[in-house]
């Protein structure tokens, strides 16, 4: 471990455990970054969750159209009565499809259409913004660093002071000795308070850039709500797609048609009121008016998720 590591590692002891005779410093203040960076962090934590959910939903919804594909295309069970030798003889010669007039490559589009666009709509931006947290979270490393770092360099010129003002008290006994060990003291001061002043110019530098980052990240947060809507809307249109291959003209069942465990008749649901489709919502309706102007242009100008994020670089 070299100089400069030793002395960050030292001033981290002095801090952490107050191990120090030194009563009245006052350590370097980064409390302004490390507030906003804790509630970044916080909710990163959530969003890191959210982006697992959204990626088991695409999995998901691929594995049970594909699923539902492979039934489709299962031949039904036939009836069997037993014949003259005691064979059994199907009830038709052939067995036919479950989903013979399904169009089944539908399904398959449904899903990875669904993919495609949570990816590129919502995923993508998740990701943008949890690539610009982990950068603040390295900048707020080398700043903390920065910071003990500025620290030691002051106790350092805050004790070569002491010792100079020690050495000029007692100048009247021991003149010219006193002057050569001053003259030594404050040459060595001034090169440390030279090297103390860079540093304090780098984490100041750094310090602003840090804030920067981290005000734009918060700012940018608000964003992520529409980008919530956009994933729910985007999956009901995918289980839309889905039911359009089973037939458009089919009647829009209703759950709690199904009977007796769901063996019953299912019961047609009420007629969409005249000019509207009552199974096709508006965003409007789901979101509110001031999501759904967002949702609208979020659909138009899907690859442009960009445009909702500020440059987090410095």
């Amino acid at each position: 471990m070299g100089s400069h590591g030793w002395r960050i590692v030292t001033e981290t002891v002095k801090q952490k455990w107050g191990l120090t005779m030194e009563k009245n410093f006052r350590a370097t203040s980064n409390s302004r970054n490390e507030a906003m960076f804790k509630e970044a962090s916080m909710f990163a934590a959530h969003l890191r969750q959210v982006e697992k959910d959204l990626t088991a939903w695409e999995r998901d919804i691929e594995a049970g159209f594909t699923n539902f594909r492979a039934i489709m295309l299962s031949p039904l069970p036939r009836v069997y009565e037993e014949g003259h030798n005691g064979a059994a003889v199907p009830s038709e010669p052939e067995p036919s499809m479950i989903g013979g007039d399904v169009q089944v490559e539908r399904l398959t589009s449904a899903a990875q259409e669904t993919k495609k666009r949570l990816e590129i709509e919502v995923l993508q931006p998740i990701k943008q913004w949890m690539v610009a947290y982990r950068t603040i979270q390295e900048r707020m490393k080398r700043l903390e660093a920065l910071r003990l770092e500025l620290d030691s360099r002051r106790r350092t010129v805050a004790d070569l002071q002491v010792r100079c003002e020690r050495v000029r008290a007692t100048l009247g006994t021991t003149r010219a000795r006193g002057e050569v060990e001053l003259e030594v003291g404050l040459r060595k001061m001034q090169h440390k308070e030279d090297k103390m002043q860079r540093t304090l110019s780098q984490y100041q530098e750094m310090e602003q850039t840090v804030y920067n980052s981290l005000f734009t990240l918060i700012k940018d947060t608000s964003v992520l709500r529409d980008y919530a809507a956009a994933a729910l809307l985007i999956v009901q249109e995918s289980f839309q797609a889905g039911y359009a291959a089973f037939e458009p003209s089919m009647p829009q069942y209703s759950a709690s048609g199904l009977q007796g465990g769901g063996y019953g008749v299912p019961q047609v649901a009420a007629p969409a009121m005249e000019g509207g489709n009552k199974y096709d919502p508006k965003p409007a309706d789901k979101f509110g008016d001031q999501a759904a102007g967002k949702a609208a242009h979020m659909m138009v100008t899907p690859d442009t998720g960009d445009q909702y994020y500020y440059d987090y670089a410095a």
